[in-house]
């Protein structure tokens, strides 16, 4: 992407992080789990299949959505669903689908793990005395999650979507995580694995954004964000 380098931009005063496949994912991953679930609701599809419709899922409900922010949760939810059943040739199936695929991956209880080089970021960029935040999508239980890694020592605030009322990419709650910690948008770094949601969610609200990529989905380039392939390249970046 062209995009600037973090090295031109202002030394972060906060960095703040996506939880889900960014920091923490799970043994089968989420996506590997909603394939699963697919196959046993009867509509099977590949891994492949879903990364492809949920990484485009994003994309497309952020595009819709952020021109029009503020907006509810259900509002993302409704425009993430439909991209999402839509790009597995299942949007006719979706209504249908939607409560038995959440309660079959509610009812399965994967293995938490961290990302690849989780826990040295979080070390070192802790030792180096950068106040750290999450901003997640999530079901309310975020800090219980950070807990059952041991990471959520490493975080100066948790703004959890369920308890915040509003999700990514809504540049409401990245206006929280700033005013919590006191910074402006240009003093801040925000780090997801989601274009939409992370970083053109960031990018609403003025705050530069590290992008952990994939080659699923191809983003036009946007001013102020970055690529990574691994998290241990952001301390690369800011030169740490």
């Amino acid at each position: 992407m062209d995009t600037p380098a973090l090295s031109s931009l202002p030394e972060p005063r906060l960095i703040t992080f996506d939880f889900g496949d960014t920091l923490v994912t799970s043994e089968p991953e989420y996506l590997e789990r909603v394939a699963m679930g697919l196959t046993e609701l009867g509509h099977p599809r590949s891994v492949g299949e879903v990364k492809a419709a949920y990484f485009e899922a994003d994309l497309i409900a952020a595009e819709e959505l952020i021109p029009r922010a503020p907006f509810t949760a259900d509002d993302f939810r409704r425009a993430f669903s439909t991209g999402f059943f839509r790009s597995l040739g299942l949007l006719e199936k979706a209504a249908e689908l939607g409560p038995p695929l959440t309660k079959w991956l509610i009812e399965l209880r994967p293995r938490r793990v961290l990302v690849p080089g989780g826990r040295e970021l979080l070390a070192r960029l802790s030792e180096a005395g950068y106040p750290l935040g999450i901003i997640s999508n999530n079901d309310g239980n975020t800090r219980e999650k950070c807990e059952s890694v041991d990471i959520a020592k490493y975080f100066f605030f948790i703004l959890d979507s369920t308890l915040e009322g509003v999700m990514k990419p809504d540049p409401r709650i990245f206006q929280k995580a700033l005013r919590t910690a006191g910074v402006r948008p240009f003093e801040t770094l925000h780090v997801g694995d989601l274009w939409g949601c992370d970083c053109l969610g960031a990018r609403a609200a003025a705050i530069p954004a590290v992008w952990l990529g994939n080659d699923i989905v191809n983003p036009q380039p946007v001013p102020g964000t970055m690529r990574i392939n691994s998290l241990l390249e952001l301390l690369d970046a800011i030169k740490l």
